[in-house]
């Protein structure tokens, strides 16, 4: 298990660097690139459409030919586009490295999950993937502040040099060390029968709406925090550390929780705390903007996606051992649209932040009732694939 875990560790870890490790050049990036703030900023789009258009495809490929071939070609294209990128003297070749960097940071995610549930059984799983979030929520703190050293000492250049070398690393460790994990039993030629599968689907839409929660979480928070409460810049930094060590902390302690509790409790004591954050939140927002309330709301929406998210990805990729490169592909579409759907369409309709954020929770917690009522016993279901 430590093994695949280090393996499944530097495949995943490439999407939060891809996002976070630059965002303290963008104005440099800007300037020598002779763009708009705005401009580098709607790169990040392209960092997501590019996810979105391999994890299907890489998905199909690791359930016909094998997961080492997807790793590694998911390796190789971050490293080449995270150069492109480096080298870029306009905005289109910049935009054509995040791109690629996008496409090589979604083959890489989808196969850290795949690759883990090709080795482990549901439970180990569920444990798993809570030790890796918990290593994952302190990327978007560290990131910056490593950006910021590099940026001190080398030009902006030097932060895409530095994702190319991890991406390097990230390919040759697994090249030395990662064993082909496909089954033998896998008919990837029935993939699209999960479409079909009701448990699936409901337990897709679960861990979308959980994902949906967080990232409303990270959008909204530095305008609730700095734009309505007036938080500093410091202040707003702290505040996020704090949450990130809260988010890790519970994401440690929740494979003890899963040996003494079951992961029935647990995935419904994470959704209690989605519904405790709503209360903290609705009580804070009413109360005028109450500090105490709106960070204990945050707190709340933390632990209840790091309890949570592993045990329901475990149980949605429960069952597909037939074609669980191509599951995990799904999940992950499923995750960003709806995702990117809810934040747009609440942006449209001009909501307040702090009702984002209910919304989502609020959305969250249907979704979890809904697979309770329609499937008495959601994290125990088996998948069928057919």
């Amino acid at each position: 298990m430590p093994l695949f875990l280090l393996c499944s560790f530097l495949m995943i870890i490439l999407y939060p660097v891809g996002i976070d490790l630059y965002l303290v050049a963008i104005p440099r990036i800007a300037g020598d690139l002779q763009a708009s703030e705005a401009q580098i900023h709607s790169a990040f789009s392209l960092y997501l459409f590019g996810m979105a258009t391999t994890v299907l495809l890489g998905g199909i490929i690791a359930d016909r030919h094998g997961r080492r071939p997807v790793v590694l070609a998911g390796a190789f294209i971050f490293t080449v586009a995270s150069l492109v990128a480096a080298d870029a003297s306009q905005i289109s070749q910049f935009y054509l490295g995040r791109l690629g960097q996008g496409a090589g940071a979604g083959a890489l995610y989808i196969m850290a999950f795949t690759v883990l549930r090709d080795v482990l059984s549901q439970e180990r799983l569920a444990m798993a993937l809570s030790m890796i979030n918990g290593v994952i929520c302190v990327i978007p703190v560290l990131a910056p502040v490593i950006g910021y050293v590099i940026l001190s000492r080398f030009s902006w250049q030097g932060i895409f040099m530095t994702m190319a070398g991890i991406s390097a690393c990230c390919g040759l460790v697994n090249l030395l060390l990662l064993k082909e994990t496909r089954p033998a039993t896998s008919r990837p030629g029935l993939s699209f029968a999960l479409l079909r599968s009701r448990p699936f689907m409901l337990l897709s839409l679960q861990t979308s709406a959980s994902v949906t929660a967080i990232l409303v979480y990270v959008s909204v928070s530095p305008l609730i925090l700095m734009q309505e409460l007036g938080f500093s810049a410091e202040q707003y930094a702290l505040s996020m550390m704090a949450m990130a060590a809260v988010s890790m902390s519970a994401s440690f302690l929740t494979p003890l929780l899963l040996r003494r509790l079951g992961k029935h409790r647990v995935l419904a004591a994470a959704h209690l705390a989605y519904l405790l954050a709503v209360l903290a939140l609705l009580c804070g927002w009413q109360g005028g903007g109450d500090r105490v309330l709106l960070m204990l709301g945050f707190a709340l929406v933390c632990i209840g996606f790091s309890c949570g998210f592993g045990v329901a990805m475990g149980a949605a990729l429960d069952g597909c051992q037939h074609n669980v490169a191509f599951a995990s592909a799904l999940l992950c579409i499923m995750q960003i649209s709806l995702s990117g759907l809810f934040i747009w369409l609440a942006g449209w309709l001009g909501v307040r932040p702090v009702v984002m954020l209910i919304c989502a929770l609020l959305l969250t917690l249907l979704s979890y009732l809904a697979a309770r009522r329609l499937l008495p016993c959601p994290t125990a279901r088996t998948v069928e694939s057919k």
